[in-house]
């Protein structure tokens, strides 16, 4: 059985922990978009694991990790990541695949990601992903599957240092040579084409791990503030570089909604009211650690995300974050009376609430009129609720 777990909102609704307590039901989870610009953590009891770049397995249980060719690899990070699983994990003994269709995302990338974010102020995480996506587009950057060929690697490299001239920049080719020759020899024992990767994942139970969230998709998405990737169910096809049969597509998000960067956010608190949320849920992002902005669940975006995403089934997390606060608001539509089919015109919109009485713990008749109201306004079942920051706090509704 295949799966797709995608976040509902702006991303950080906790699909790292989601998908390793799921990943026990699979043989292989897959990530298909994003690069290290994506931080899933996951609390395993006596430590936590930040993952960038490696998928959110169970290591655990040695269930295997593939990368495909939709996701931009950071060698530093990924280089950092392997270290830290054979660290934390030294029994892991589980396949990894690395597509050869990879990009690699270049230091220079993220030189570019911080002067162009000057004049957008998109607010993103300066990792690169943007600057390493155009010069994909501009076939002017590197694959893993040229790192075997020193000349081909120098020429492209060359190429884009012609490229970033544009932006007053210039780099070391020789180094930047040696470093990517050097991270080759570290990874080569798992890199397969995309043949080679669809006919290992033939006839085993594969979990496609989606980063980011759907509202962040660059098509689908609040464009301009987005990012510069397909992070909803329709890109796992196209980020595994084969056509993939989904049998289930599955839904995070939280309680209540956190978006970083800039962009339109109708039910965004400010003041003493988003730095309590804020406090209560550690809302402090894992790949920059930068204050995430913070209001309560919309219904409309949630529902927007779930139609263009095809979403079967709703993961709620971070519900205890609500514990002990003594309202909790929904935004059920918004003032206009419009349904919302289109993202235009996002930060226009007000929003109108429904208010729960708080819960103090998730047993209480409070919590699960909350839960009931929302899957019946979604019209979908939520089949796992987030008690807590460990793995092991997830119960199967």
């Amino acid at each position: 059985m295949n799966r797709v777990v995608v976040g509902l909102q702006w991303g950080d609704e906790g699909k790292g922990k989601v998908v390793t307590y799921l990943s026990r039901y699979h043989d292989v989870v897959a990530r298909f978009s994003g690069g290290a610009n994506a931080g899933h953590t996951v609390n395993y009891g006596s430590f936590k694991v930040i993952h960038h770049l490696l998928p959110s397995a169970d290591f655990i249980r040695n269930v295997g990790i593939a990368i495909g060719n939709g996701v931009l690899l950071d060698p530093q990070v990924f280089r950092e990541e392997l270290v830290e699983l054979r660290e934390r994990f030294p029994g892991y003994s589980g396949e990894i695949l690395v597509s050869e269709n990879a990009h690699i995302v270049l230091p220079v990338h993220k030189e570019v990601d911080r002067k162009v974010d000057e004049v957008l102020k998109i607010g993103t995480t300066k990792r690169g992903i943007g600057p390493a996506c155009a010069d994909r587009v501009m076939r002017a950057n590197v694959r893993i599957a040229e790192l075997h060929d020193e000349k081909r690697v120098r020429a492209l490299l060359k190429k884009n240092l012609s490229l970033k001239s544009f932006y007053n920049l210039t780099f070391d080719v020789e180094k930047a040579l040696d470093d990517l020759l050097e991270f080759y020899n570290t990874i080569k024992g798992f890199v397969v084409s995309s043949l080679q990767m669809k006919r290992t994942l033939e006839g085993k139970n594969v979990l496609f791990e989606g980063t980011q969230g759907v509202l962040l998709d660059l098509d689908v998405g609040t464009y301009p503030y987005v990012t510069s990737m397909n992070c909803s169910s329709s890109g796992v096809s196209a980020g595994m570089g084969f056509p993939v049969k989904v049998d289930e597509t599955i839904g995070v998000f939280k309680a209540y909604t956190t978006r970083v960067g800039e962009g339109p956010f109708p039910t965004e608190l400010f003041g003493d009211e988003g730095e309590t949320l804020r406090r209560a849920g550690h809302e402090y992002g894992s790949t920059t650690g930068r204050p995430r902005r913070c209001g309560w669940l919309d219904l409309p975006l949630l529902n927007y995300a779930i139609e263009v995403a095809s979403v079967d089934t709703l993961v709620m997390t971070k519900a205890d974050v609500l514990n002990g606060f003594e309202k909790v608001k929904v935004c059920v539509r918004y003032k206009d009376g419009k349904e919302l089919l289109s993202l235009r015109d996002l930060e226009k919109k007000e929003p109108v609430y429904e208010v729960f009485d708080g819960w103090k713990s998730l047993e209480s008749r409070e919590f699960d009129r909350f839960v009931n109201f929302i899957e019946k306004e979604t019209g979908k079942p939520i089949k796992y609720i987030s008690t807590g920051e460990r793995l092991e706090d997830i119960v199967e509704v």
